[in-house]
Order: C-alpha cells, then structure tokens, then sequence
C-alpha cells in the first residue's frame, strides 16, 4: 500500500506539473506510466480489482514496461546525446545512486504487473492474494429443505460430483460432448451454482437412472474437476442432518 500511495502521489504531482507548464510530453507519460504501476500493484493485492480490470491489465503492463525502458534508455543518453567528455566521479556516483533508486522503484510493479497480466493471459496457474478458494459450500451444517450454494472460480472442470456417507459417489454435473453446448452456456464457465437437499439428484457410475442425493445423516463432500484436467479436483463439504 505504501508502494501505491507513493506512485499515486508522484503520478498527481507530475500532472499537475505538466499542466502548469503547458507541455505534458514526457512529464505526463511519466505520470501516466506511475499511475499504471500504481494500479498493477494494487490489483495484484486486491482480487476486485483484478476483476474489474480484466484485460486492461495487459495494456497498462506493457505501456509501463515500455515506457520505464524508453525512460531508462534516455537516462543513460542512449538516444544519440551522450557527451563526449568522461563523466566524473561525483556524475558517476550521482548517477549510479539515480540508477539504483530507479530499480528499486520500478523493480515491484514490474515483477507483480507481470504476475498479474500473466494470470490474465494463463487462468489458474498461480494464486495471488485475495483469491477466493477454487470451490466453496455455503451453508456447511444443512437439514432437510434447506439449500446449498456452491460458488465455484472460473473457469473450472465440467464434472461435478458428490462423495455421500454411506452409498458412494454420485455424478451431479458431467462434461457434455464437444460442440453440444455454446462455450460461454458450458457449466466450466459458471461461477455460482444451488443446489436444494430435497430434490438433488446424481447418478452413480454405471448406474442410467438418477437417484435422490440427500438421504443419509453425514458428511457430503462435493468433488469439481479442475479445469481440462478431470483426474485433479478441488472439494468443499457440508454436514448434513435429517
């Protein structure tokens, strides 16, 4: 937080100082780049702002990386201008400190803003702060007539299934074959998903007809496919009292 609120504040300074002087250019891309930076770290330490952002997250990371490294370059007279005098000790030392101060202020946004415009471009490969758990059961003690929300992160596994106490394990939720189902009505993109005790209905394996799933007093534990992969799977589970 310390890290955003002091780009945030750089970022305000440099514009209101690119207004005063009528000529943005540089300040205002600076500014514009803080911001980005700003925003990147934040979002990866708030999954709501990840969210929201969606693919925005993309440009806002390569904006930034490209413009800290046109930034760099003109710092150290990469652009055709570098004098032809050797520098000094004092210009030597003076100009390693800028550099060191430079690393160290873009070094974070960079490493997190590619962590989180990578999590955008590869779903589910790795798990930042504030995340939600894969898969949740809500309430966990349940009675008859009494319903159960699952709420599940996307994308996710098409096979949904129930471990019960006593008659083993019913299938709730089955990959449907390919091109039966628009991709964006496919299950693997549902996020949210209830489930009343008195009606829920599975089907054992190898079993055609569907039987009542909620019939013995114990432990339920719900079983989601992880995306792409049915042989891994993430569970949550409930209690369940008759």
């Amino acid at each position: 937080m310390a890290y955003v609120v002091a780009r945030t504040v750089i970022a305000g300074v440099l514009l209101v100082l690119a207004a005063r002087r009528r000529a943005p250019g540089a300040v205002a891309a600076q500014a514009l780049s803080d911001a980005a930076a700003a925003l990147l770290v934040l979002a990866y330490a708030r999954y709501a702002l990840r969210t929201a952002l969606g693919w925005v997250t993309l440009p806002l990371f390569a904006y930034f990386v490209a413009w800290e490294v046109i930034a760099a370059a003109r710092r150290f007279d990469a652009m055709g201008e570098a004098p032809g005098d050797p520098w000094s000790d004092a210009e030597l030392i003076g100009g390693t400190a800028r550099w060191a101060w430079d690393v160290l202020g873009v070094a974070p946004a960079v490493v997190l803003g590619a962590i989180v415009a990578g999590a955008f471009i590869l779903p589910g490969q790795w798990t930042m702060p504030g995340t939600p758990p894969p898969l949740t059961c809500a309430p966990t003690e349940v009675a008859p007539g009494d319903t159960i929300t699952l709420r599940m992160r996307v994308p996710h596994g098409g096979e949904l299934g129930v471990f019960t106490p006593r008659r083993g394990y019913y299938s709730i939720r089955s990959t449907p074959p390919a091109g039966t189902v628009p991709d964006a009505a496919r299950f693997e993109y549902r996020d949210r998903l209830v489930i009343p005790t008195a009606s829920a209905a599975g089907r054992r394996v190898n079993a055609g007809a569907r039987e009542r799933v909620f019939a013995d007093s114990g432990t339920y534990m719900f079983s989601l496919s992880e995306y792409k992969d049915v042989s891994m799977a993430i569970t949550c589970a409930v209690h369940y009292r008759p």
